[in-house]
């Protein structure tokens, strides 16, 4: 019987919050594949290269002085899937004692599969912003980079591709991350790249994620893959910050490769 994705990441993401509200930095280490890494517009951006990495970063200690009794689900629900990678989007929100949202954050979950298992790799943040909030302007902006990125990839503009970037700016890959540093040492990949569709997925006052389908054609292919996008405001500097693709049509052993 064949895997169904849509449920495996579902249950990746259920794993992790579970984990969470256990207060058990182990079990929680438990719900995630590494290198780990976790995309904001806010503070130092840290790689985990292995569960004891992560879990002597774990203080459960000063979110319970926030106030913070357990957290929930507002939504989840699978964007793009694959044999080795799935995308999940979620939105949780922290409760008190008595039942207050005390922190509300939207996120979009890298679920990916190495040695035999699945975890989530990488947490795309977009910082919460609620209805009354008005954030078509970093929407707006946002989707016209991505685009703008493309153009210049295609011209072969490395340069002006490489300041569209934040750092260090990430490709997530199963098992595997792509690091850049700075725009020195950006390397645009050598292919054309067709837009299918783009859409904001979540948007905040600092940063995006954004949905993609899109095309790449080298001389020998052309392959089609699902993604999504993670834009932040770091410096006063919107940029992209973080990328996942996916072949939806790819088979088990294959994995998806873009370089950006």
């Amino acid at each position: 019987m064949s895997e169904d994705f849509e449920q495996t990441g579902l249950d990746a993401v259920d794993k992790f919050l579970d984990t969470w509200n256990s207060r058990d930095p182990e079990a929680w280490a438990g719900s995630l594949k590494f290198p780990h890494v976790r995309p904001s517009p806010f503070g130092e951006i840290v790689v985990a290269e292995n569960s004891t990495d992560y879990i002597a970063r774990v203080d459960f200690a000063a979110t319970v002085a926030s106030g913070w009794d357990h957290s929930e689900w507002d939504y989840k629900h699978v964007l793009h899937t694959s044999p080795q990678k799935i995308h999940v989007a979620g939105q949780w929100s922290r409760y008190n004692e008595t039942g207050d949202i005390i922190l509300t954050t939207p996120i979009i979950y890298i679920v990916t599969k190495s040695d035999g298992a699945w975890g989530i790799q990488s947490r795309f943040g977009a910082d919460y912003a609620d209805e009354e909030t008005d954030t078509t302007g970093l929407m707006t902006r946002g989707l016209n980079l991505i685009q703008d990125f493309v153009n210049q990839h295609n011209a072969g503009n490395r340069e002006v591709c490489a300041e569209m970037l934040n750092y260090p700016h990430i490709v997530v890959e199963p098992g595997t991350l792509a690091l850049t540093h700075g725009p020195a040492d950006f390397k645009p990949g050598d292919y054309q790249m067709n837009i299918e569709s783009l859409q904001a997925l979540q948007t905040g006052l600092h940063s995006m994620n954004a949905g993609i389908e899109l095309t790449l054609t080298t001389d020998e292919n052309r392959v089609s893959y699902q993604g999504v996008v993670n834009l932040t405001v770091r410096e006063h500097h919107l940029g992209i910050q973080a990328w996942s693709f996916l072949n939806p049509e790819a088979k088990l052993e294959e994995a998806p490769e873009i370089e950006n």
